[in-house]
Order: C-alpha cells, then sequence, then structure tokens
C-alpha cells in the first residue's frame, strides 16, 4: 500500500504494532521529496522502523511517474486533495495498472463524475475504485450493514440522525479551538462550484428515482425528533448510499432502501452557519469569489475552519454518533403514518471524526479490499456500501475504537 500524506501516521502507528498487519509492506508516495523525508522523520519518531518503508517521488501531472508509482502496489490508498483536481488522474492509472484503489473524497461531484468515466473500464479490468472511505462515508455505510445485519431483513425505510459533539471551547473558535483544517474547506469550495453540474447529471444518468417515496414519510427542510431541531445532513452520504443501492438492486436484485440523513447543531445559534452556506453556492459561480473563500478560511468560516488545523486536544474531544432507525411495512400497506411492523435503532459513535476516526476508515478499507476481495465484487466504481456489504468491514471498525450497538428493537 502507498500512503501518500501525513494524515494517516496515528493509525500507521497503531496497525503496524499489530501482528495482524506486520506481513504488509507498504510505501510512501509524494512529489515532495522533502516533504516525504519529514513523514519519514515523523514516523521514526513513532518508533516505527522506517528502513523496510518504500519511498516513491511521483508528480500526478507526470504520467510516467504516476503509472510507476500506481504500478508497483497492489492497492493504492489517496491522501491528497482535492479531489476535483488531484483524484480523476490517479484513478485512471490504478485502472491502467491493475491496482485497486481508496481515497477519502467528499467530493459529491467529483465521485459521481469517477463514476461515470471510470466503472466501465474498472469492472471490465477487475479493478475495485471504492471512494469516500473516510468519515464519509464508512460510519454511515457500516451503520446500514449493521442494521441490516441486526434487522434480519431488508427495511423499506432507514432515517440516519448524524451528530457532533464538540469541546465547549470550539463553540466560539479562538485560536487552535477551530474544528478543521483549511484543506477540507478548500474542497467544499469545490463542491459548491460543481454541484448544479453534478445535480444535472444525477438526474441524466438516474432519471427515475430509486425507491417511491410516500408523501406521509417526507419531512420538511427543518424538523424536529427526539427534541431537537434537525436538517439534512450536507454530506455525501445519502448520495453514496442511494449509488450503492442501485448498484446492489441491479446486480443481486435486491430490494432497495431509502437512505435518508438528517443532522443537527450543538447551539441553537449556530443555525445561522447555514444562510451563509447559500449565500456561498450563489457566489461559487464566480471565480474571483472562490479565491477568496480558499485565501481566507479563518474569515469566511468565523473560525471554524484554518490553516492550522485544530489543536490535538481539540480532536480528541470531538465525538460522532450515528443514530439509524430502519422502519418495514407490510408490502400491501396504503398508509405509512400507521406503525411499522417492525422497527430497529442502531447507533455507531467513535472519537476525533475528522482525523483518527477517517485515517482509520481509510486503511481497515484498503486492508478489507486486500484481505476479503473474494467476498467483494470483481471490480467497478463502487460505493463502500456495497462494495463492502459482505466483509468483516464492521467487526474490524469494531477493533479500533468505533462503536457499534443496537438502542432499541
Amino acid at each position: 500500500m502507498q500512503i501518500c500524506k501525513n494524515a494517516v501516521k496515528t493509525p500507521v502507528d497503531q496497525l503496524t504494532k499489530e501482528p495482524e498487519y506486520h506481513n504488509v509492506k507498504w510505501g510512501i508516495a509524494g512529489r515532495s521529496e522533502k516533504k516525504l523525508n519529514i513523514l519519514l522523520k515523523e514516523l521514526s519518531e513513532l518508533k516505527i522502523r522506517t528502513s523496510s518503508i518504500v519511498v516513491i517521488k511521483c508528480d500526478i501531472n507526470n504520467q510516467t511517474e504516476l503509472r510507476n508509482a500506481t504500478g508497483r502496489t497492489k492497492i493504492l490508498i489517496n491522501c491528497t486533495g482535492p479531489h476535483s483536481i488531484l483524484g480523476e488522474a490517479v484513478i485512471k492509472s490504478c485502472i491502467e495498472t491493475r491496482t485497486h484503489y481508496v481515497d477519502i473524497s467528499a467530493e459529491i461531484p467529483q465521485i459521481f463524475n469517477a463514476f461515470r468515466n471510470n466503472h466501465n473500464a474498472a469492472e471490465e479490468g477487475n479493478v475495485l475504485i471504492v471512494p469516500s472511505c473516510g468519515l464519509a462515508s464508512i460510519p454511515s455505510a457500516a451503520g446500514l450493514m449493521f442494521l441490516q445485519n441486526q434487522f434480519k431483513d431488508i427495511p423499506d425505510v432507514v432515517d440516519c440522525y448524524f451528530r457532533f459533539d464538540i469541546p465547549r471551547r470550539s463553540y466560539a473558535p479562538i485560536g487552535q479551538h477551530c474544528l478543521v483544517h483549511s484543506g477540507t474547506w478548500e474542497s467544499l469550495v469545490f463542491v459548491l462550484q460543481d454541484l448544479p453540474k453534478y445535480l444535472n447529471l444525477k438526474k441524466e444518468t438516474f432519471p427515475e428515482p430509486l425507491v417511491y417515496e410516500p408523501i406521509e414519510l417526507k419531512r420538511s427542510f427543518f424538523h424536529r425528533h427526539s427534541g431537537e431541531v434537525w436538517f439534512p445532513y450536507p454530506g455525501p452520504d445519502e448520495d453514496l448510499i442511494e449509488m450503492s443501492q442501485r448498484y446492489v438492486s441491479d446486480k443481486y436484485e435486491q430490494k432497495p432502501i431509502r437512505f435518508r440523513s438528517f443532522c443537527t447543531v450543538p447551539k441553537f445559534y449556530h443555525f445561522l452557519i447555514i444562510p451563509p452556506m447559500y449565500m456561498y453556492y450563489y457566489l461559487c459561480r464566480f471565480e474571483w469569489f472562490r479565491k477568496m473563500l480558499c485565501k481566507h478560511p479563518k474569515v469566511f468560516t468565523a473560525g471554524y475552519m484554518s490553516r492550522q488545523g485544530p489543536s490535538e486536544v481539540s480532536r480528541m474531544n470531538t465525538k460522532y454518533t450515528l443514530t439509524m432507525t430502519g422502519k418495514s411495512w407490510d408490502s400491501n400497506v396504503k398508509n405509512y403514518e400507521h406503525d411499522p411492523k417492525k422497527s430497529l435503532t442502531v447507533k455507531v459513535s467513535g472519537t476525533d471524526p475528522g482525523y483518527y476516526t477517517t485515517a482509520m476508515c481509510l486503511i481497515i478499507s484498503a486492508m478489507t479490499i486486500l484481505r476479503e476481495s473474494d467476498k467483494m465484487p470483481k471490480g467497478g466504481v463502487l460505493m463502500p456500501a456495497a462494495a463492502f456489504q459482505n466483509t468483516n468491514l464492521v467487526e474490524n471498525l469494531m477493533k479500533h475504537k468505533m462503536e457499534f450497538e443496537v438502542v432499541t428493537k
């Protein structure tokens, strides 16, 4: 495997100390030899033996170097970003060299383009391209897998309530009390820029809805649940689960699930973030405004994102919880306001979502492909819920600080 940035050095420290990973040979690749050497030094300070780590200098704009890098490994972990700029070339090279691929992209326009442009070639070449293997969208995919296993059936609808619990010092971020590094903000700017094109492409590619949504189940933009106000989760998880459901429905004739995701904010005044984001969405059509957003992340996010990133204390005190409720009704039901014949709620939770959890999900996804490929589709650009549905992904995540529990039956 090739780990391309120091974002994963914390889980690498843990994984390299576990006996089951000792036989895995891995390397690092990047454009800057200076930064690669800095990463090696940081790894050695973690008491990791660096003499066996393969180091490859690779500029993705150089096709020869890129093919050399992708051709030397069984699976490539792409930690670069924004993926709208740095993803497509790496994916195409992996397909050409028959190398499996995972990344941490949450950029839904880029993910959808990767699917449209590369799915058939990856499927024909028996190459697995699995994007969005970080916080987006492994917890939601694994949670859905866990829910289905406990449900003992396929639910008609799954509602996912995504909650972040941030430390109090980050309610009004000052200094390193921010929540997210500016690199994530830059990726979001690209998403806002490309979102109109994505919506048109999605409608063109999938003109018919996956499943019919009864009017009784529709939600307003803001709705109350468990005493709190919720709104549609802005991450890519809902769209990626839908793409996974389309795949399993087509390939295995499995009943598709209507998956919906929502989120809330810690304090009521945090809802004030929503109007500016709508304004940014429209203004991102102008290049000058996109440049301003990327140049001054701290200003345009009220300090929640910065180039310094959050402190380790802030990271470790940030928690996340996904509460997922699956429901099913009799096939002949006409009014979905009636109680379902079956309902089950599960919870997925963990710590440090942006760093430790993202990196751990990424590495475990890659290791799952290496070790359980016989339980997975042979190839294609597949979303995590479709790629990993028959694997031991949930069990492996449980071993690394992600908790799964049944709340109500």
